[in-house]
């Protein structure tokens, strides 16, 4: 849950003493839990947790001049929250902070996307900011206060719909996320010990919360977790591999599907449409291999699922089609349709076609969906792991056993979308 979204100017403030204080000053607060307001704020925030996260952003800068800009995400020391953090440094020096705020069970890899958007525009409300100060605009430095205000309630707006995911957008997380991209692929060699994937996950995040990140994977029964009980040493009188493993017991993929119950209806309704569409179907699906998609594709395609705007129109365009001028308003009062419908026609998701008096219609060229299936490799993967001599690959009986037990369970079992 997102507790609020914070904006600040670090400033240095010199004192009749001539002493230098820094300090951050406050620009517009978004609270979204309402037991928090400027009066209680360190009780969300405190000012030691705004320096730590401040050093966080510049310590890995040599030289702080010019303007630069970069995220960071972590958990706060003095309360019981987790952040995420955008800072920006104008050309004249000045520095910005955007601060999310969210509980810590809150898996901040699904508001990417989000975050990323609403840093894009800080910058632009930010730089006008600042020059508006510079020339002393009191009206305009109002009317930025309440552009900073209305984006920072969208960013919030966005996040709270993705609260309620889907199978199909919970799948979506999956291929949404390096981390988890990352478990699949060692889970895909060989069952491990959590703690090992932990490890592994930590080469490229600093302290993941495993737990959230295999929430995905548990709920659509894709990886099953058990506890193995180890056997003692004879020599050293330690036991050994004992703890709980991770299991891969179905595989997955994002793939792109024809949307063959519009290409029906077209030719059932002997729509003049139906010709032009078919082609441009056949023309995508003849040169697209799911097997050779890359994973930058699969990332961009997914972040649509997690769109709640661009989910909404795509799942509309399932089963309907409509004149370019004539798209319901199923959006909400935030969003850009323009930059939503060049981004699916850039991403070959929808596609326009003129009918014969060249009126532009919109229509679903690709569909997304989520491809569960059984990992039969693994049967000859867990083979193999049994009898490797190489330490770092080899897993004990125990868990051979188990990971061929759970496999024999699965292998019935259907996922449906």
């Amino acid at each position: 849950m997102i507790e609020a979204i914070l904006t600040f100017e670090f400033v240095l403030i010199q004192k009749p003493t001539g002493e230098v204080k820094p300090d951050f000053k406050p620009i517009i607060f978004s609270f979204e839990n309402k037991e928090f307001t400027n009066e209680n704020l360190s009780e969300l925030i405190t000012t030691s947790d705004l320096f730590s996260i401040l050093y966080h952003h510049t310590t890995s800068i040599r030289e702080i001049a010019g303007g630069f800009s970069n995220f960071y995400e972590g958990r706060l020391k003095e309360t019981f929250y987790q952040i995420s953090s955008y800072f920006i440094q104008a050309e004249s020096g000045t520095q910005f902070m955007t601060i999310l705020i969210f509980t810590l069970d809150e898996d901040l890899g699904i508001y990417e996307d989000i975050i990323k958007s609403l840093a894009r525009k800080m910058d632009y409300l930010f730089e006008t900011f600042e020059t508006a100060k510079k020339t002393n605009q009191i009206s305009l430095i109002s009317k930025i206060h309440d552009n900073i205000g209305k984006e920072l309630k969208y960013a919030i707006f966005q996040i709270k719909r993705l609260t309620n995911l889907d199978k199909i957008q919970k799948a979506a997380l999956i291929f949404n996320s390096y981390e988890r991209l990352e478990i699949l692929k060692t889970l895909r060699e060989f069952p491990r010990p959590k703690k090992e994937v932990r490890e592994i996950l930590e080469r490229i995040k600093e302290n993941p919360n495993l737990d959230v990140l295999l929430e995905p994977f548990l709920e659509l029964n894709l990886i099953r977790r058990d506890w193995i009980k180890g056997k003692r040493d004879k020599r050293t009188g330690l036991i050994q591999d004992q703890g709980e493993f991770l299991f891969l017991t179905k595989d997955i993929e994002l793939i792109r599907v024809p949307n063959y119950e519009l290409l029906d209806h077209l030719k059932e309704s002997k729509h003049e449409l139906y010709s032009k569409y078919e082609a441009k179907v056949v023309d995508f699906f003849s040169n697209y291999d799911p097997k050779t998609q890359s994973v930058e594709d699969k990332k961009k395609i997914s972040s649509i699922l997690l769109n709640p705007d661009i989910y909404d129109l795509v799942a509309m365009l399932r089963s309907k089609y409509y004149p370019k001028d004539k798209i319901p308003n199923i959006f909400s009062e935030f969003a850009d349709i323009e930059l939503i419908l060049d981004e699916l026609i850039q991403l070959q998701i929808i596609i326009e076609i003129k009918d014969q008096k060249e009126r532009p219609w919109l229509l679903l060229l690709t569909d997304i969906q989520p491809m569960i299936f059984f990992p039969e490799y693994m049967l000859n993967n867990i083979k193999d792991a049994y009898h490797s001599e190489d330490i770092n690959k080899k897993i004990p009986f125990e868990v051979a056993r188990k990971a061929l037990d759970l496999l024999e369970v699965a292998y019935p079992e259907k996922i449906e979308f």
